[in-house]
């Protein structure tokens, strides 16, 4: 069994050094959101075809989504290690790479060589995060499917809409694929929501 945890966003590497882009956010702050959604939507209601999932973010709580998950997932913990065991092969093979970069003199080798090693750990965690949160993306996507729900609406925020769109984007590319998109707009009270539309 894995720890999540945040560390931050992701690192860029060179023998120049070690900086960050502040864009790319660690899924870890997602996931929390992803796993309430999975929980809501997994319930006995009738199939319906509009679901509205307003969540107020909570901490997460890491015995609940090793629990969580493993219902709807059979052998999950066999796939995040070897997704896991990928990224660490990745990493080797990018030790080899720089060793065999003729432009590199010795000393800009063994300084990237350096920071890579260092930064393993942060990107290793990185990674773990990164897995959880695919395979609870894709366990929304099986219930959508599963209950025929074609509208999943939340409130407005930067999590919400990262995670909308993390659906979107598996219910597009996944087998079968759908049509999908996400808006904003105002609700009955004057509320700004987000709406996942799901289509074909």
């Amino acid at each position: 069994m894995f720890q999540v945890k945040y560390v931050g966003p992701r690192v860029i590497i060179s023998h120049h050094g070690i900086s960050f882009l502040k864009a790319k956010e660690d899924k870890y702050i997602y996931l929390m959101t992803a796993l309430e959604i999975l929980k809501d939507i997994d319930n006995d209601y009738t199939v319906n075809e509009q679901y509205t999932h307003m969540f107020t973010h909570a901490p997460l709580k890491e015995e609940q989504l090793h629990h969580v998950l493993k219902q709807y997932e059979q052998g999950l913990e066999d796939h995040i290690t070897e997704e896991y065991t990928a990224c660490q092969k990745k990493i080797e093979h990018e030790i080899h790479f720089v060793q065999n970069q003729p432009q590199l003199n010795q000393e800009e080798k063994e300084v990237w060589i350096k920071n890579i090693k260092l930064m393993h750990p942060y990107r290793i965690q990185r990674t773990i995060n990164k897995i959880y949160y695919e395979h609870c993306i894709k366990n929304i996507r099986k219930l959508l499917i599963h209950h025929k729900i074609k509208t999943l609406r939340t409130s407005l925020d930067k999590n919400f809409f990262h995670v909308l769109n993390s659906l979107k984007g598996v219910l597009i590319t996944g087998k079968p694929s759908f049509d999908a998109s996400v808006t904003e707009s105002l609700d009955d009270a004057g509320k700004m929501i987000l709406t996942l539309h799901i289509s074909g």
